[in-house]
């Protein structure tokens, strides 16, 4: 019970075995009080609902992350229910619904607000809380798409046109903007890391791919395997609790070893 007495906010919980879902759970299954937020509101109170009947005390709450009155809402939503703020976990990210064709300015500028500069209103959000009891723990989730970046040579190929690089750019953006707030929040007792993980085995993502291009991308790795959102929950707990307590400012690549490899 790492996270016992502690507070969580979840800023998406998306639809089936999410990252917002599936780290829910781990923080509730370690302590914590959690408060979900989700473009839908009632996604987030299944979400909440189901946590609440394992014996997780938890709330809900629709969030736009492009709006710093709806984050702030958030955050004092769980100092009013649970009484503190001990830890922000960013799970919201454009992935599955991402319009990859369309290059224009506008959609760009929308990527880097939804998946990085909204961040920064999130973390705004939660530091008044932070600050007055000493501390807490703000985790992101990135992508290794910073680093890999998807098959841009390709997409030139086929449309002759250079693709906006909105989600590269985005997960880059995340990861600048971490070590940004860790450094501004570190002398507050506040830690900021993300974490990146590779490609995820869930239907959407396996239903995108060839199984040519999937097991093209396995053998790049050096565990060849592609990933479960599970299996990035030990970065998570150990991010978000005191295990984690002297580690800022990084972001934490679970991939099986594609990264590193270059």
């Amino acid at each position: 019970m790492r996270l016992a007495g502690r507070v969580a906010v979840v800023t998406e919980c998306g639809i089936g075995e999410t990252y917002g879902v599936v780290w829910a759970r781990a923080l509730a299954r370690e302590g914590a009080a959690v408060v979900l937020g989700d473009r839908d509101a009632a996604r987030a109170g299944a979400v909440a609902a189901e946590l609440q009947a394992a014996g997780a005390r938890a709330a809900a709450a629709a969030l736009d992350v492009g709006a710093q009155a709806s984050c702030d809402a958030l955050a004092r939503l769980a100092v009013e229910r649970f009484g503190r703020l001990d830890v922000l976990v960013n799970t919201h990210h454009l992935w599955h619904e991402l319009r990859r064709d369309d290059a224009s300015d506008a959609y760009l500028h929308e990527v880097l607000d939804y998946n990085a500069v909204s961040i920064v209103r999130t973390a705004r959000a939660v530091l008044p809380a932070m600050r007055a009891q000493g501390g807490g723990r703000i985790v992101s989730l990135s992508s290794i798409g910073a680093w890999e970046g998807g098959p841009l040579a390709e997409r030139l190929a086929e449309t002759g046109t250079l693709p906006s690089f909105a989600y590269p750019a985005s997960k880059v953006l995340e990861n600048g903007l971490t070590r940004f707030l860790a450094r501004a929040v570190g002398p507050s007792g506040i830690t900021v890391n993300a974490i990146a993980p590779g490609m995820i085995a869930s239907p959407a993502t396996l239903a995108r791919l060839s199984a040519a291009r999937r097991d093209a991308f396995v053998a790049r790795t050096a565990l060849r395997r592609l990933l479960r959102v599970e299996d990035t929950v030990g970065a998570l707990l150990y991010l978000a609790s005191d295990d984690g307590a002297l580690t800022t400012g990084q972001v934490l690549v679970v991939d099986g070893g594609l990264v590193m490899l270059g």
